[in-house]
């Protein structure tokens, strides 16, 4: 890539309770509507990463920055459901009358609250690398030393994960100055990930961490206790179809929690992948966009 692309525009909404709800527009903005909700912690900044796909696919990407990421506002001891209240404030801004939404990683739970909150509009729920169903306690094996540090210090709720959530923003600020602790988080990363990472497009999306601590790493540490604990949902009133994509090869969210999850969904179609890691939703990006292109074009779109 010889230049650099232009930065892309922060759309914001007011929502009725008086906070400001950021979000950015990618792929085609004419095409068919999918909100697409980034992990944990990422901005909207992250959708980036799926704009030529989107584009080629006929897909408006709507990437939203969640409470207290980017520029939206923080809502403390914010809910799944709760967010899924805002996605609908956000649709009717948009005079969207239905959409899909995708969830990746930490936004798989948020994106999961929409099949059950939004479930008139809420055409079909696209799950990438998808965290799994919270409220079990315990350390899932298989993930990165960092992830299973975050886990053990999740039994002490959101204030058990502050402290690393804040050393991960510093180090974002300062890499070369704490280069050990740079090299931990990095430690089992699988090397499907590091391809996906060197990826000129997809690099695009590494600015969304950083700027996911924009505000400080509170909203990322309430967030993790949001995911982990139990959801204001069940799995069961999750009345849209579901379609997963998982890498079997996941150090992030194993494969184990993907399958679990698969299970306690009514309505889910699963496309578990040998060769992908915690980046399959980007490996697949072509076939995500296709699906979210056909789901969104089902009976029932409007005009």
């Amino acid at each position: 890539m010889s230049g650099e692309r232009t930065a892309p525009t922060v759309h914001r909404l007011k929502l009725a309770d008086g906070r400001g709800l950021t979000w950015y527009e990618f792929g085609d903005t004419e095409g068919v509507p999918c909100f697409y909700v980034p992990g944990t912690p990422e901005s909207g900044l992250a959708g980036s990463c799926y704009d030529t796909a989107a584009r080629h696919a006929g897909v408006r990407w709507i990437s939203v920055d969640k409470p207290g990421y980017g520029h939206s506002d923080p809502l403390w001891n914010r809910s799944l459901l709760g967010f899924a209240a805002d996605l609908g404030e956000l649709a009717d801004h948009l005079g969207l009358a239905s959409f899909v939404v995708a969830g990746e990683s930490g936004g798989g739970p948020h994106a999961l609250a929409a099949g059950v909150g939004l479930t008139e509009r809420t055409q079909a729920l696209l799950l990438l690398g998808s965290a799994g169903a919270g409220g079990h306690g315990g350390v899932p094996s298989g993930m990165t030393p960092m992830n299973t540090l975050l886990f053990r210090c999740l039994r002490f709720g959101a204030r058990g994960v502050r402290m690393p959530m804040a050393l991960m923003a510093w180090v974002l600020r300062h890499e070369t100055a704490l280069a050990p602790v740079a090299r931990f988080l990095d430690r089992g990363v699988p090397d499907a990930d590091h391809a996906a990472a060197s990826d000129a497009e997809y690099a695009l999306r590494l600015h969304a961490v950083p700027d996911a601590f924009r505000q400080g790493s509170r909203p990322a540490a309430e967030e993790l206790a949001l995911i982990h604990g139990k959801w204001d949902f069940e799995l069961q009133d999750v009345a849209v179809p579901v379609h997963m994509w998982h890498g079997r090869g996941d150090a992030n969210v194993p494969i184990a929690l993907a399958e679990d999850l698969s299970r306690r969904l009514p309505d889910v179609t699963t496309n578990f992948y040998p060769e992908s890691a915690h980046a399959v939703g980007f490996d697949h990006r072509a076939e995500v966009m296709r699906v979210a292109s056909s789901c969104a074009r089902s009976p029932g779109q409007h005009a």
